[in-house]
């Protein structure tokens, strides 16, 4: 929530959405949400009765998000800030990074949760009891490194914070050519015990890992209005990241 606060508040983006499930995510009772205009969440695989005192706008019961979507798609508040945290099998997270990326409006960002798996045993590809990091990082690579029209790094924070900017080119974070990583990557990525040991050789750069205080220091987009909110000198969430 630092984060997405830190972002929001540099790119003056105001309108906020979860999507998340009962057991992943939960973050949203930690988000400011009066400095937003809008700030909604988005529930799937969420049980009949389910309550956690928390405003729940789309509350799914099973896993079809498609109609919800379509709701927010038409609706006139666009969203500009996303915090992607769902059900972490490669299906599933590829589908919420497409519908979120839909959502977003020019220059908007996705943030993704559970990027940088610790250890093989995170990385399932089915739920296990106790943290779970699933295959985000395989459905993130693959999202990222075959599309054009976006720029991304991953903030070194929490199982490894994904940024994606929409059609715009804000993150200083590039690396150089890795043309021959990445045909490496799409090479090996269907054998899941390789594809895993071949990131956790490769991840930083795949990734384009950066440190959170490098982050904080260098996510200043001049091409962009900053929010007015400062409270001490820093952005809202800058401290903690700091």
């Amino acid at each position: 929530m630092d984060l997405v606060h830190l972002i929001s508040g540099r790119l003056n983006l105001v309108n906020y959405l979860e999507l998340c499930t009962p057991t992943t995510g939960n973050y949203y009772g930690e988000i400011k949400r009066w400095c937003f205009n809008t700030a909604r969440r988005l529930m799937y695989n969420c049980p009949k009765g389910f309550d956690d005192g928390l405003p729940v706008d789309f509350k799914i019961l099973g896993f079809d998000i498609e109609d919800a979507i379509e709701k927010l798609k038409a609706d006139t508040n666009k969203i500009d800030i996303c915090l992607v945290d769902g059900w972490h099998t490669y299906d599933y997270t590829i589908r919420d990074l497409t519908c979120a990326y839909e959502l977003l409006a020019d220059g908007g960002v996705l943030v993704v949760h559970d990027c940088m798996p610790p250890t093989e045993s995170m990385d399932s590809p089915v739920r296990i009891p106790g943290s779970w990091c699933g295959v985000v990082y395989k459905a993130f690579l693959d999202f990222v490194l075959a599309r054009n029209d976006l720029d991304y790094c991953t903030v070194n924070l929490d199982y490894g914070c994904g940024v994606i900017v929409k059609n715009r080119a804000l993150l200083p974070f590039q690396s150089g050519d890795n043309s021959a990583l990445l045909d490496n990557w799409f090479a090996i990525r269907n054998d899941d015990q390789n594809a895993f040991r071949f990131f956790m050789q490769n991840h930083a750069e795949l990734l384009r890992l950066i440190p959170a205080k490098a982050f904080v220091r260098r996510f200043k987009p001049r091409s962009i209005k900053r929010s007015s909110a400062v409270k001490g000198g820093k952005e809202a969430g800058e401290g903690a990241l700091s």
